[in-house]
């Protein structure tokens, strides 16, 4: 992490994520080619270029942003499903910028044939279990079990519970 002199009143200094140059031009390079390309297949070859690791038989929507400063943190398992418009983080610099913390980088993981809906963000960290959805538009800021069902922000479990 790098230190920026002169925060944003001027008082502090003001951390900043700092990468080698390397892994930064592969996972830009192979950023706009991963969005735009006609079949997930192709999606996902230009994302494990850029450093993520994707299982077999994965569906990647367009558009998807797997971390881009720490792609190699994301892990997604065999037969999971991230449709359109997602966000799957592995670092978070909001502390370092707002209040002169640390940036948080950690493995986010997505477990085989689970299902992340459109629009939706997993913060880094966060593990989604075998065979859990995560619903439309949610953002998703602690671990899902496995088989559970979470939509909202901050997702909840809105799994249905058997009766009787």
């Amino acid at each position: 992490m790098a230190l920026n002199h002169g925060g944003r009143d001027g008082s502090s200094p003001m951390r900043r994520a700092e990468r080698p140059l390397r892994p930064r031009v592969r996972s830009s390079l192979f950023l706009l080619p991963a969005w735009f390309s006609p079949s997930s297949s192709m999606r996902a070859a230009f994302h494990r270029l850029r450093g993520v690791r994707l299982g077999r038989d994965v569906e990647i929507g367009y558009f998807v942003v797997f971390d881009n400063l720490y792609p190699e943190k994301i892990v997604v398992e065999d037969g999971a499903t991230i449709t359109a418009h997602c966000a799957i983080l592995a670092h978070d610099e909001s502390a370092a910028y707002a209040r002169d913390g640390e940036e948080i980088v950690r493995e986010t993981r997505i477990k085989a044939k689970a299902f992340i809906g459109v629009h939706s963000v997993v913060m880094p960290g966060v593990v989604v279990g075998e065979r859990a959805i995560v619903g439309a538009g949610s953002v998703v800021t602690r671990s899902v079990p496995d088989g559970v069902t979470v939509a909202g922000v901050p997702a909840r479990d809105i799994s249905r519970k058997p009766t009787g």
